[in-house]
This record gives structure tokens, C-alpha cells and sequence, in this order.
């Protein structure tokens, strides 16, 4: 089984294979070793192949298994193997598990089946901050960014708090349907947990979120307070200042983010 996870986290699967079909340890541990290994590698086709093969050798699947599983259907659209790990699930009395709940959740929002997504939600014992994320991510995804906000209200009156990836997701809603005041209570609640300083990603969707609701000089005291901005902070802003045609203002921003090292992008060039 070590042997097995070493090859596939460092991508060398011919050798993990080879392992796994000549080694003594050919148990469900080293199955999934592999299946991880895959997914962590981006190979979602290879990780289903690797489940279908592992059954045909009469291995049956664990949770975590289900877990790796079902990210790669999300990740490939595969909804109709999703519902047969899906149907795996309810059978081995896996239902109930939070993380395959929430697991769950996140393949059939992927997949574009909200009302899935919806319907599992709904029947979890317990609901966390990731399965809560992962509704909300699924709606966004979809282009319902009404939803997605009226979900993460929801999350909170239910006493859950947002994490770093849920702010995330619900500054991007605030930003698509200009939700500036929503996106000023998210700010808010950041500020209070300290993120700004501690998570780029919610720093750089600050930003973007007050850019594309045309409030420059929030995104600007936002960029102004992010220690180790990126490319997508400094593209967020110059987007913002492109939106309302102040290309004095993107020149000399533009000008600024180079001098310090920072270079543009494909999507840079493209605002520009």
C-alpha cells in the first residue's frame, strides 16, 4: 500500500500499477491510493477506470473510495456513475456520512442537476459549512447567483459559519447581480474573522466583487490592505477602472504592477 501511494503522488502510475498487480498488498488501501493518486493528477477518466476495474477484481468500494469517486464523476460531467455511486452509497449505508453527503452534493452540482443537489441536501442528518458551500458553489456555477446568496443567508440563520471558499463563492453572486450592499455585510463579516490579511482568494474577490459594482474607491482601500497581492488583484482593479473608462487611472496602475514584478496575464491583456 505505501508503495503504491509513493508512485501515484508522484504521477508514476505505470510503476503504481505494476505494484498493485504484483505486490502482496492488493486490498482496498492501495485501490484507492491509486484512484487519489489520479484525481489529485487531474486523470478523472483513469480514477473511473481504475473503480471499474477494481469491482471486476470483487474489491468492494469504502467511503473514501465513494469520496474519490464521485469528485471525478463532478469533475467529468459523469452524472449517470455518480447515481450508481450514489445508489452504492444508500446500500452500504453511507447515506448518513457528512463528508460523502457533501461529496454528493458538490457531484450533482457539477454536474449541472441542482435539483439532485437540492434533494440530497435536504435529506442530510447534518449539515456543514462544506455541504452548505457546495450548494451555494452549484448555483453559482449555474449562473443563479440570486440563489446562491439566499443560501448563504440561509446557512447563517441556521447558526453555520462561512469559510474562506463560501465568502468566495458569495462575493462572485454579490458581483454578477451588483449586489454591493450584500457584498458590503460579506465584507464585513471578513473583517471580523480576520481573512483579509489571511486568504488572497477572499482579498482578490473583495476587490473584484466592489470593481464590477462600479465602487472603485472601495476596491481601492480593499487592493490597498491585501499584503501579497497577485495577478488576479491587480487585474480585478485595472478591470474595474477599464469598466468605467478611466484609462488614466489603468495606465498608471498598470504602470505601478510591473515595476513591482508582477506581469499580466492572458486575461490582463484581454481587460486591457
Amino acid at each position: 500500500g505505501a508503495l503504491v501511494n509513493m508512485y501515484s503522488e508522484l504521477g508514476m502510475f505505470i510503476e503504481a500499477h505494476y505494484v498493485l498487480d504484483n505486490g502482496s498488498d492488493r486490498d482496498i488501501v492501495s485501490w484507492n491510493a491509486l484512484i487519489t493518486g489520479y484525481i489529485d493528477h487531474g486523470l478523472f477518466e483513469e480514477a473511473l477506470n481504475c473503480l471499474n476495474e477494481m469491482q471486476a477484481k470483487n474489491i468492494s468500494p469504502n467511503a473514501i473510495t465513494h469520496v474519490c469517486i464521485l469528485k471525478a464523476c463532478g469533475n467529468t460531467g459523469a452524472i449517470e456513475k455518480g447515481k450508481e455511486i450514489h445508489a452504492l452509497v444508500s446500500k452500504g449505508g453511507f447515506e448518513g456520512d457528512i463528508f460523502i453527503g457533501s461529496t454528493l452534493v458538490d457531484m450533482y452540482a457539477a454536474c449541472g442537476s441542482l435539483s439532485e443537489a437540492k434533494k440530497v441536501f435536504g435529506d442530510l442528518h447534518a449539515r456543514d459549512v462544506v455541504s452548505w458551500t457546495a450548494l451555494i458553489g452549484g448555483y453559482l456555477e449555474h449562473g443563479l447567483d440570486a440563489e446562491a446568496i439566499i443560501c448563504m443567508d440561509q446557512m447563517q440563520q441556521e447558526g453555520i459559519s462561512p469559510n474562506g471558499i463560501t465568502f468566495v463563492c458569495s462575493l462572485k453572486a454579490c458581483g454578477a447581480i451588483g449586489s454591493s450592499s450584500k457584498g458590503q455585510e460579506i465584507h464585513l463579516e471578513v473583517c471580523r474573522q480576520k481573512l483579509l490579511s489571511k486568504n488572497i482568494r477572499v482579498g482578490n474577490a473583495l476587490v473584484d466583487m466592489y470593481a464590477k459594482c462600479g465602487l472603485l474607491s472601495e476596491a481601492q482601500k480593499v487592493f490597498n490592505k491585501i499584503p501579497d497581492r497577485n495577478i488576479i488583484t491587480w487585474t480585478s482593479l485595472i478591470a474595474g477602472y477599464a469598466q468605467i473608462r478611466e484609462t488614466s487611472d489603468v495606465c498608471i496602475i498598470l504602470k505601478e504592477m510591473i515595476e513591482l514584478g508582477v506581469f499580466p496575464n492572458l486575461v490582463t491583456f484581454l481587460v486591457l
